[in-house]
């Protein structure tokens, strides 16, 4: 399971954990993974983008991420799927 299947399948505990509604964590979730697309894979982008656009702090995106399982396994499951070992 992904980074954002583990957020969308813990919505109410990671929303009591940062103190923000489940709706709210969801829709940060999906902002960060729209902006991870667009901002060329740049995480710190992504996440500045993501927080401006929700109006939290880029330090509660990054433990809703932690929450999740963290961004740091998302990107190594997509950097994984586009490199395959010995090509």
């Amino acid at each position: 399971m992904g980074l954002f299947d583990n957020i969308e399948g813990n919505l109410d505990s990671i929303a009591g954990k940062v103190g923000l509604t489940p709706h709210q964590v969801r829709e940060i979730a999906n902002a960060v993974q729209a902006n991870l697309t667009s901002s060329d894979g740049n995480p710190a982008a992504a996440l500045e983008a993501a927080a401006a656009q929700q109006g939290v702090s880029v330090e509660t995106i990054q433990e809703i991420l932690n929450y999740g399982g963290g961004l740091e396994s998302e990107l190594g499951d997509i950097a994984g799927s586009l490199f395959k070992a010995g090509q």
